[in-house]
């Protein structure tokens, strides 16, 4: 529990000071970052499981995606999610192996990069850093909130099968503190906040991230059990892998994106 701690803590503030320092960019550094130790984790997840992925080339099709997500128009941003599937399936002609090669470059494509670039599309639409963070931030508070609730009251089982540590009690208790927190921040930063979310607003929206933190929390899981592995890798104390750390960030992003746009 210490070392998560202090890890959280100390992620926490190399983030901020990568975007203090460059802003935007920063941002979009630490997506793709984040995104391609991910994939590449998945991707030996996968292995594990006797699939072979294209593993390099599906990381760098899935960095021009992200990319791409910032750097195109609001209106082209999935365009280069078609180029990276068109690139890939080109491949087929090299590697004509659907069931060990190709479906399982494409997932990893899709389930990480794909995902994430919403993170990028809320950059591009909105010129700010608020909106993306306040996601992250409301999304990885559903992990906080459920780990020191559910130690503490925790009781009954929400999905034994897959992660026997997680708890009904813990999972709500995640779920209030995202609506907490993103009320809160919501609340903070009024005069940044280009959706100008108000209280109910706020609450409605972080109350569904938090919920969808926990189901693409518990899909990394799911895949950890079938690959036999209890961390996706060891790079971060107490807290495992980089998809260790993104789990709960995968679903969130395009449903963010789509509450954010929805409720503007």
């Amino acid at each position: 529990m210490k070392s998560r701690i202090l890890s959280t803590i100390g992620l926490w503030a190399g983030v901020i000071l990568m975007l203090s320092i460059l802003g935007n960019l920063g941002g979009v550094i630490l997506l793709v970052v984040l995104s391609g130790l991910t994939q590449w984790e998945l991707y030996t997840l996968l292995e594990k499981m006797g699939r072979r992925p294209m593993k390099r080339y599906g990381v760098a099709l899935g960095t021009l995606m992200l990319l791409g997500s910032y750097y195109l128009s609001a209106a082209h941003g999935v365009d280069a999610f078609v180029v990276a599937v068109i690139a890939l399936s080109v491949m087929v002609l090299y590697k004509p192996d659907f069931d060990k090669v190709f479906l399982p470059t494409l997932f990893g494509l899709v389930y990480i990069p794909f995902m994430f670039q919403f993170y990028g599309m809320l950059l591009t639409d909105y010129g700010t850093l608020f909106l993306p963070v306040w996601v992250i931030a409301v999304a990885k508070f559903s992990d906080v909130g459920g780990l020191l609730i559910g130690k503490q009251w925790g009781r009954t089982k929400l999905a034994p099968l897959l992660s026997p540590g997680k708890t009904v009690e813990g999972a709500a208790g995640g779920i209030l503190t995202s609506t907490l927190v993103g009320i809160l921040l919501a609340l903070a930063f009024l005069q940044g906040n280009p959706v100008g979310f108000g209280l109910v607003k706020a609450g409605f929206a972080a109350a569904c991230i938090g919920t969808i933190a926990i189901i693409s929390d518990l899909i990394e899981s799911a895949i950890k059990r079938q690959a036999g592995v209890k961390d996706s890798g060891n790079v971060i104390p107490g807290i495992g892998g980089a998809f260790d750390l993104s789990d709960s960030l995968i679903l969130t992003a395009p449903v963010g994106y789509l509450l954010i746009s929805y409720l503007n």
